[in-house]
């Protein structure tokens, strides 16, 4: 049986012309030089369509491994797609699936730009229109509980470390995942975003506290986001670094915010999974980090329902709907300053 590794094909791996189209999309060029047409997107969309177009030469690659001798047009018909949709299908739900597929289908827009693609983007829109719509207690999560949920865990890790007289590496990754819940309650970044925080570059400390300073060219949307994290959770921060960080192993050699098992910063992937697992055990469902904006949208609306679309600005989107995309509203500092006094106000109630 071909390892799970193997299936999802590293970009050096690749054919050589796919590299060379990879890169020609994306290449950023001076006054003089024509842009490649990828070369806009966020770091965190080029992850994600790198993962994606790397999955499917992963199945190519073990599959139909003559394919690989191909022009990337000439590898997928809907035939081929049928049989990686039936593939993809053991190991994720339509919603993943079809969000997969339209990432898929995206970069081989950017490889292929003279091929119709349009036929595959169908495809992956009537999966997901097909596919069963999400568990409704999800829609009950409020960012004030899942605040609650992170403070509990790093209060435990502190608990626990105290009572051996040393940190461990258990009460580190637990302190670690209670903070990035926290965090994300407070201000729910995309998984991409908060993977990529780093000390120093994004996470800068201002004073007695600590601020998020992301530039336009991280974030999805493409706009920069700056928020001021609340004393509180400040203070959080401070002992996560002095304490605890250290404590996971290879820490010391990057500047990633949340560092993992591996020397590296923790992927979007592993965040999710920590997230997931951590609010499973607690609630009884896992929330992913996605659920967390659905969480912050539906605390505002409950808590300040007349200035609820400054959750725009907090979610860092370009409008809160189509039919309001002329409403003027606060810089998303503010907005993550609302927020977090809602939160705070809610827990001392």
């Amino acid at each position: 049986m071909p390892s799970r590794r193997k299936l999802m094909l590293p970009f050096t791996h690749w054919p050589i012309e796919d590299r060379r189209r990879w890169e020609a999309a994306f290449q950023s060029g001076d006054l003089f030089d024509e842009n490649g047409a990828g070369s806009r997107l966020a770091a965190s969309t080029r992850h994600l369509r790198l993962e994606s177009y790397g999955r499917f030469l992963g199945f190519l690659s073990v599959k139909h491994p003559k394919l690989m001798t191909l022009r990337p047009e000439g590898r997928i018909d809907r035939r081929m797609a049928a049989e990686y949709v039936a593939h993809r299908r053991r190991s994720c739900g339509d919603i993943s699936l079809a969000a997969d597929l339209r990432s898929l289908c995206s970069t081989l827009k950017l490889l292929c730009p003279n091929t119709d693609w349009s036929w595959l983007h169908s495809i992956a829109n009537r999966i997901a229109a097909a596919a069963p719509p999400p568990a409704r207690k999800y829609n009950l999560m409020t960012s004030d509980r899942l605040y609650a949920l992170g403070i509990e865990l790093m209060n435990c890790a502190v608990t626990a470390a105290d009572a051996v007289g040393h940190t461990g590496t258990r009460q580190a990754i637990q302190y670690r995942d209670g903070l990035i819940i926290s965090t994300l309650a407070m201000i729910p970044l995309r998984r991409g975003t908060l993977a990529a925080l780093q000390i120093g570059r994004h996470l800068i400390k201002v004073g007695d506290h600590w601020e998020l300073d992301i530039p336009a060219a991280d974030t999805k949307s493409r706009r920069p986001l700056d928020y001021s994290i609340p004393k509180d959770l400040s203070e959080r921060f401070d002992l996560y670094l002095e304490r605890f960080r250290s404590r996971i192993r290879g820490s010391d050699k990057h500047a990633g915010l949340w560092s993992s098992h591996h020397s590296i910063p923790m992927r979007p992937d592993s965040i999710n999974v920590a997230v997931h697992k951590r609010t499973r055990k607690a609630f009884g469902f896992g929330v992913n980090v996605h659920r967390f904006r659905h969480a912050a949208a539906s605390f505002w609306s409950s808590y300040d329902p007349v200035n609820v679309r400054g959750v725009k600005d907090l979610l860092g989107q370009a409008s809160f709907a189509t039919t309001e995309k002329h409403y003027i509203m606060a810089q998303s500092r503010l907005a993550g300053r609302v927020l977090a006094r809602a939160i705070g106000n809610a827990g001392k109630r």
